[in-house]
């Protein structure tokens, strides 16, 4: 028996420290709920647990800096739905004050009203906070979008193909030519085809105003007007109309030439209306985001028993081709054909020869020789004094009353326009139709009318109007002399008698001219169709008359916003990616930024412009609102995720963290009785040497 060591007692010993450390650390884990109290208890399960505590924690936090954007966001919508209701009884004060009933006191007290309204936009603008952070007065919007937005009329051009997006995926396409003609397409599809596209629509009514009443073209119809319809339809949407396209966007390459590649929409609108003499017309439409559509009216009854002769046909493309110049004008050169300066409708618009003057010049008027023309009672044996005297009896300054002033007149002075521009030597349609085209791109890029007018002849627009029958007459001459018996329309194939096709048959010639364009049209019920615009190109250009301050020399100013700001970022993460940023963005609400700061109601012009001004207003804050809507809405699915991240991460943590109580309290149990077991055996080990010692007594 060994005396110097008590093996067995050592032992003993050793087994009841390796219990008692178990029954510590499962006391522990117990006690505490966590299975890793220490990093030695699971190195790699703490560093997993504790990244995703990181996450847990950020995340929270994160749910709630969303859940402080959405009050936000709703503080603001609050106080935009008070600016709003403001605009609206504003509004109804325009209404009533363009009334003709009014005396210019009442008009007086309704101004008042307005200006009580003003001060209190501007009031709730430069008040309105959260946290002591202004919501309204421009220090949250976007950098640079108030400018911008002010600059076109508080709208831009990403708007204008946001809405074109959302209208383009309810529709669905026919195919009317080339190799895929009655195939129906979805809007997108669009995107996958190549060249210029024809959009239309069509509608039937039985007045010239477009009914929007969803009806097919041919319902309701019968005997000549069901005739009509059926044979004219397909002839204006296949051949007319996209030769007519086809021909403006080859002649006039330089100021619509952008157009080549994009999507051109037409509503096509087909009425009765004996009482009428008007063949066909261009309306002109302004979406809620600033966006433009087309619809252009055709009046059946016009053509007598519905069956297209030389006669009547050739007087339909002239009509078509002289309207849609009109429309391409419309969007090209809209400033000056609508009058829009500041936000203002017919303030300084293009006088009426130039529009229907230049609508002329590209189709000519009437087939057989130019009535208009004719009417002034001259033609190709005219002496200079002749013509002199004609057109000083039909003046361009009395301009304005759609009479011979516009057609004929302003006819000349445009294609004169067109003639300087070219450099004042030929009076070819080549050359012509080359001037005409550098006078219009001149304007789109932003240079006045006036200022063209004094650059091409040496004087400004007001001298111009008044002198050009001594002016122009010598070219009047050669003119005459050249067009003849024709139409003078130089996009229309038939400027002079010599170049009508086929003897005169035919305006529009039927040699396929219109192979590059691909037509469509629209299933749905609206007759007008938005258009989309090319990359960086929008609309409301062009200079105006005179621009409203005067003459101007260069293109449109945008000037930059009296604050600007760069929106309030919402942190929905635990990470420093930016994704995790979600921007709010709201644009200075006060009465100047809104444009409603001028409104003035004091006599019956100005109250009808300002109903354009209150109804632009009440656009800019639908569509901040409904942004903040939108941001509302992500910010709130946004708290949704977030706290379904945090559940289920916390989930994953607690596999990997917290004590499985069960499984730790039999654990627990075995231990306390290996413990007890243990120290009877350390005592039986240390009693064991006992015998030994008495031996030796």
């Amino acid at each position: 028996m060994v005396i110097a060591h008590n093996l067995e007692a050592m032992n003993s010993q050793r087994q009841l420290s390796i219990v008692n450390g178990t029954v510590s650390k499962k006391a522990e884990k117990l006690s505490s709920g966590y299975k890793i109290n220490r990093a030695a208890d699971d190195a790699a399960g703490l560093s997993i647990s504790e990244k995703m505590r990181r996450q847990i924690r950020g995340l929270t936090k994160a749910t709630e800096n969303a859940e402080d954007g959405i009050s936000m966001v709703q503080i603001a919508d609050g106080a935009l739905s008070e600016v709003q209701d403001m605009l609206q009884r504003m509004n109804e004060l325009c209404v009533q004050a363009a009334n003709g009933t009014n005396a210019a006191s009442d008009r007086q007290n309704i101004q008042d009203e307005v200006s009580q309204l003003i001060t209190e936009i501007d009031r709730v603008a430069e008040t309105t906070k959260f946290n002591e952070t202004y919501l309204l007065n421009g220090s949250l919007s976007k950098g640079g979008r108030g400018a911008y937005n002010k600059a076109i009329n508080n709208r831009k051009l990403e708007a204008i193909k946001e809405k074109y997006e959302e209208d383009k995926k309810k529709l669905y396409l026919k195919a009317l030519n080339g190799d895929n003609a009655g195939r129906v397409f979805s809007a997108d599809d669009l995107n996958g085809i190549d060249g210029t596209k024809v959009i239309y629509t069509v509608t039937y009514g039985v007045n010239a105003i477009p009914s929007g009443d969803g009806k097919s073209p041919t319902q309701g119809l019968s005997g000549n007007d069901l005739v009509t319809a059926t044979n004219l339809i397909p002839v204006l949407q296949q051949s007319i109309v996209p030769q007519a396209v086809n021909s403006l966007l080859n002649t006039f390459n330089d100021t619509f030439g952008y157009l080549q590649g994009s999507e051109i929409g037409i509503g096509l609108h087909m009425y009765n209306d004996s009482s009428s003499n008007v063949l066909a017309s261009v309306g002109l439409q302004y979406g809620a985001s600033k966006s433009l559509g087309f619809n252009l009216s055709v009046n059946m009854k016009t053509l007598g028993n519905g069956l297209l002769n030389a006669t009547t046909r050739d007087n339909l493309e002239v009509t078509i081709v002289h309207e849609m110049m009109h429309a391409f004008m419309d969007e090209v050169l809209t400033n000056g054909m609508t009058g829009n300066v500041n936000g203002e409708f017919m303030k300084d618009r293009f006088p009426l020869w130039f529009i229907e003057g230049m609508a002329q010049s590209a189709a000519g008027g009437c087939f057989h020789g130019n009535p208009w023309v004719q009417g002034l009672g001259i033609n190709k044996n005219s002496t200079e004094a002749a013509i002199a005297s004609a057109i000083n009896g039909t003046p361009l300054t009395s301009s304005g009353s759609g009479g011979a002033s516009d057609y004929a007149t302003g006819y000349l002075a445009s294609m004169y326009l067109g003639y300087m521009a070219a450099g004042g030597n030929s009076v070819a349609q080549s050359d012509m139709s080359k001037g005409l085209d550098k006078v219009m791109k001149e304007i789109k890029d932003g240079f006045s009318l006036d200022s063209v007018i004094q650059k091409y002849t040496g004087v400004g627009l007001r001298q111009f109007q008044k002198n050009f029958g001594s002016m122009g007459a010598s070219f009047v001459k050669k003119l005459l002399n050249v067009v003849d018996e024709g139409t003078g329309g130089v996009a229309t194939g038939s400027y002079g008698t010599s170049t009508r096709p086929n003897g005169g048959s035919d305006i529009l010639a039927d040699n396929n001219p219109t192979t590059n364009l691909k037509l469509f049209e629209v299933s749905g019920t609206n007759q007008w169709v938005t258009n989309t615009y090319p990359d960086g190109y929008g609309i409301y250009v062009g200079g105006t008359a005179t621009n409203g301050k005067g003459y101007i020399e260069g293109p449109l100013e945008i000037v930059a916003s009296k604050r600007t700001g760069f929106g309030a970022a919402i942190h929905a993460g635990t990470d420093t990616d930016m994704n995790n940023k979600i921007h709010i963005y709201i644009d200075a609400m006060d009465a100047e930024s809104l444009g409603v700061d001028e409104v003035d109601v004091r006599t019956e012009d100005l109250a009808s412009i300002s109903i354009e001004r209150v109804a632009l207003a009440l656009a800019q804050v639908s569509a901040q609102r409904s942004e903040l809507g939108a941001c509302q809405n992500r910010l709130e699915h946004t708290v949704n995720n977030l706290g379904n991240v945090v559940e289920n991460t916390t989930a994953s943590e607690s596999q990997i963290r917290d004590t499985d109580m069960a499984k730790e309290m039999v654990a627990y149990s075995n231990a306390n009785i290996l413990q007890q077991a243990g120290q009877a055996m350390l005592a039986q080990m240390n009693q064991s040497k006992q015998g030994v010692l008495s031996l030796i007594a």
